[in-house]
């Protein structure tokens, strides 16, 4: 009767739940049908950065040294048992280096796992190998337990391909029950599904790859790693107890939770000025923990810039006009800006928003002679422009206005930009061959002697008068932002007596010049625009003189500026050009000061930064606070201030190697340090070869790891590196095809065993693993719940997350009444008592020196 009554009982329970519980899996369903329509954040996209010469490996030439074939794998019995257990892991090896020295290494390494709690389920060793037979064996050391993998050199590399990107994909071998496919039989995975289970990891992998690297011999490498990683795991091996996030200024507001881990403990630089690869280099030297670095990159190393954030700058320049005048000034301004004119306060507008020409349209009147133009900019991040311009009255430009950057009272007239040129190109090469650019005759004519005229073709390119009202040359408004090649630029400069002077050239990225069919200068280089950077002696004859400049461009920006003038940049009287210059529009030359920081938008553009700023009136040289007025040339339509500053900096992998920072672990956020199949990889050179770098979680493609506090959170909560990666994936799933973009690439270099502490003892962790929140009958779960709702008996698990000194005991608790003792593995035991409602479930560990955790859990149990 009794048991009757109990089954009717558990019935009607069952039928309340299942009705209950329906509308949140139906929605959860829903959720995972709609998550892949979700749109990207508004966060910039990481973009590959690399200088000329380099080009990513590609997965032809990777199987042409490492070609797939059948996979042989030999088992290494390991001679520990495992005394404390928790996680279990398996180890795949590289026959080719498992002798001599790696031997013993690995022999300690696994004495170390056990020492920290781990089983090794499986140790092999791999010969030849292909990455569906690879996948099989860790499916069936899955199934036997294992949930860590650890690569041990030259295991073979599964590719895939995403948005036409192909790159090594360790997601491969950590989804389990979802599908991969290459469709078209090419060795590349190009389509992913869910398959039979879903697309998020069951497991971890990480590797210990260091074949790419030539700092040293592969096997002395690994067997360095692992001494590494044994001091760190017995204290000996440590650093400050500290993390930094080094934030360029593409992401300078975006949190990346490693106080996760860290608590106050982090330094955090995003301020976009000082962001730069030698100030990171000096904040690597200080000693950190960890590192989150946040940087344009490509495999071989991280591109920092220099483009202000949350800053104030100053722009001044002297106009003169010949009569006085009324006129307008007209402003375009990213973000807001403050103009005076002879110290009057013209203009004011402290708002936020992109650049516009012509924006902001102002009557004034100009006086006879030098008047002072003065403009304060502010900035929160991205773009940072300027434009301004004088006209009459119905907007037609001031043609008889003079500019200059230096204070007339001090030094006379400055020499004045060729703004006019026959142009050819743009010559499209290819992306290697960048150091041949200005070497390669495109125009399939002497070059040296050419006397092109408008309209003439030369190479397959037709000369071309381009005017511009401003200093710079702008190439890249004629072709479209062509990459990977080189232009031409034809003047005729008329002397009226033979003169000795110079040519004053600026360029993005390299130059040639040939003048009267002779070569004066040749600068093989790649790098941004600086105005004036090379100023070269030459003697112009009296009458025709020919200037020929040859520019090549790799990416990105593409022009030049040049005028002619004597040593200390002034005009030299008798010069005339053909094509005559046009006179100037919009200013491109200023005078700058700063940048002034202020996160303040409510203060940054009121803050006299320089005490009387309306009355300034600046030369080149001159200093202010913390800094000197410098000459700034540009494009004028707008005027980028950010390129005065973005000079750029590079720390690449033999940088590294260099200095040897004394930091332990890093997340790179940047695309392709984790690309270990590429020579001289950035993120085996963070830890291999290197003192003290243990790990670095990275990406073998464009974009890197979101959602940080999913990486984060687990981590700082006592979980190894490999678990933490993968709920960070597992959080992430099922994925967009954004997310595919940004995170399909994402590995572990190095240990994934390791564990993020301090030099302070070990701290002992658990975790109650079982029951999770859902509906169980019978020991066993059959549907997701709000909490724990248990009908039956119910086995309590729990997860040693780290074992501290040595796990003694963990003790079992029902409403604070002690009910189990267990010391060891697996830990848990069955509640099979009659309960009703609520119930306190306890379980306190402890270790050898009396370190203990307690973990608790609300549950509901019926009978």
């Amino acid at each position: 009767m009794y048991a009757m009554f109990r089954k009717k009982i558990i019935f009607a329970f069952l039928i309340f739940f299942l009705f209950s519980s329906s509308i949140l899996i139906n929605s959860k369903i829903d959720m995972n049908e709609i998550k892949p329509n979700i749109f990207l954040p508004d966060i910039k996209e990481l973009e590959i950065h690399y200088p000329p010469g380099y080009s990513l490996g590609s997965f032809d030439t990777y199987i042409q040294s490492k070609p797939y074939s059948p996979t042989y794998f030999t088992s290494i019995s390991n001679q520990y048992e495992s005394t404390v257990n928790s996680q279990s892991i398996s180890i795949l090896i590289d026959s080719a280096i498992y002798k001599d020295q790696i031997i013993t290494d690995i022999d300690q390494y696994i004495q170390d796992l056990d020492d920290e709690g781990f089983t090794i389920s499986s140790m092999s060793k791999i010969s030849g190998g292909n990455p569906d037979e690879i996948k099989q064996w860790i499916k069936n050391q899955y199934n036997l337990g294992s949930t860590g993998f650890v690569f041990i050199g030259d295991v073979p590399v599964a590719w895939a391909e995403v948005s036409e990107s192909q790159f090594p994909c360790d997601l491969f071998y950590m989804d389990l029950d979802g599908s991969w496919i290459d469709t078209n039989q090419d060795g590349i995975y190009d389509t992913h599904s869910s398959g039979i289970g879903d697309m998020g990891p069951e497991v971890y992998v990480g590797r210990l790859y260091a074949s790419t690297l030539h700092w040293a011999d592969e096997k002395e490498m690994l067997s360095d790693y692992f001494d590494k990683i044994h001091r760190y795991r017995t204290g000996e091996l440590t650093q400050p107890w500290k993390g930094l996030e080094y934030i360029e200024e593409d992401w300078y507001n975006m949190d990346v939770y490693l106080n996760m881990v860290y608590n106050g403990n982090i330094s955090r630089h995003d301020y976009g000025y000082r962001t730069t690869a030698e100030d990171y280099l000096e904040k690597l030297d200080e000693g950190q923990h960890f590192v989150q670095v946040c940087a344009h990159s490509f495999p071989g190393g991280h591109h920092f810039g220099r483009r202000p954030t949350e800053a104030v700058t100053y722009l001044h320049t002297y106009v003169y006009s010949p009569i006085d005048r009324s006129a307008k000034i007209l402003v375009g301004s990213d973000d807001g800006i403050i103009v005076w004119l002879n110290g009057e306060n013209i203009l004011q507008k402290d708002i936020y928003m992109g650049w516009f020409p012509d924006r902001y349209k102002v009557d004034i009147t100009l006086k006879q002679g030098w008047n002072s133009l003065l403009c304060k900019v502010s900035q929160e991040n991205g773009d940072y422009q300027v434009s301004v311009r004088f006209t009459d009255s119905d907007l037609h430009s001031l043609t008889d206005l003079r500019f200059q950057t230096n204070n007339p009272e001090e030094e006379r007239n400055e020499a004045p930009f060729i703004r006019s040129w026959l142009i050819n190109g743009f010559h499209q090469d290819t992306s290697e061959r960048f150091w041949e650019y200005l070497t390669t005759n495109y125009l399939r004519v002497d070059e040296a002697s050419i006397i092109p005229s408008e309209g003439e073709i030369m190479g397959g390119k037709t000369w071309t008068t381009y005017h511009v009202g401003y200093p710079y040359i702008d190439l890249d408004a004629l072709e479209a932002n062509g990459d990977y090649g080189a232009d031409y630029a034809f003047v005729t400069i008329n002397s009226q007596e033979n003169t000795n002077c110079e040519l004053w050239v600026g360029y993005d990225d390299g130059m040639r010049i040939w003048l009267n069919g002779e070569e004066i200068f040749f600068d093989n280089r790649y790098g941004e625009f600086i105005a004036d950077m090379s100023k070269i002696p030459i003697n112009l004859k009296v009458g025709q003189n020919h200037l020929l400049l040859k520019i090549s461009d790799w990416m990105d920006n593409h022009g030049f500026s040049s005028r002619i003038c004597t040593s200390d940049g002034e005009q030299v009287e008798g010069l005339s050009y053909n094509p005559t210059s046009e006179p100037l529009t919009y200013i491109g030359e200023w005078l700058i000061a700063g940048t002034f920081e202020n996160p303040n938008t409510d203060t940054r553009l009121n803050i006299p930064y320089i005490p009387n700023e309306h009355l300034l009136r600046p030369t080149a040289g001159d200093t202010y606070s913390n800094g000197v007025w410098e000459k700034g040339i540009g494009n004028g339509r707008p005027f980028d201030i950010n390129s005065h500053f973005d000079h750029g900096g590079w720390v690449f992998s033999e940088t590294i190697q260099d200095v040897d920072p004394p930091c332990l672990f890093y997340n790179l956020f940047a695309c392709g340090p984790g690309r270990f199949t590429d020579d001289n990889y950035l993120a085996g050179s963070y830890i291999f070869d290197t003192s003290y770098g243990l790990i670095s979680v990275a990406s073998s493609k464009s974009g890197s790891m979101l959602s940080f506090e999913d990486f984060y959170e687990p981590l700082g909560k006592g979980k190894n590196i490999g678990d933490s990666f993968k709920e960070w994936f597992e959080a992430q799933a099922p994925y967009a095809q954004w997310e595919k973009e940004w995170f399909y690439g994402m590995v572990i270099c190095g240990d994934p065993t390791l564990t993020v502490f301090s030099s302070d003892p070990p701290k002992i962790s658990i975790e109650i693993s079982n029951p999770t929140n859902g509906i169980y009958l019978a020991d066993s779960l059959i549907l997701p719940f709000f909490n724990p709702v248990i009908f039956g008996n119910i086995t309590i698990k729990a997860n040693v997350m780290n074992p501290g000194y040595g796990i003694e005991s963990l003790t079992f608790q029902l409403n604070d009444d002690i009910i189990f003792i267990d010391t060891d593995y697996p830990y848990e035991y069955c509640i099979d008592s009659v309960l009703f409602g609520k119930q306190k479930i306890s379980i306190i560990a402890q270790d050898s020196r009396g370190q203990i955790d307690e973990k608790e859990l609300f549950i509901w149990k019926f009978f």
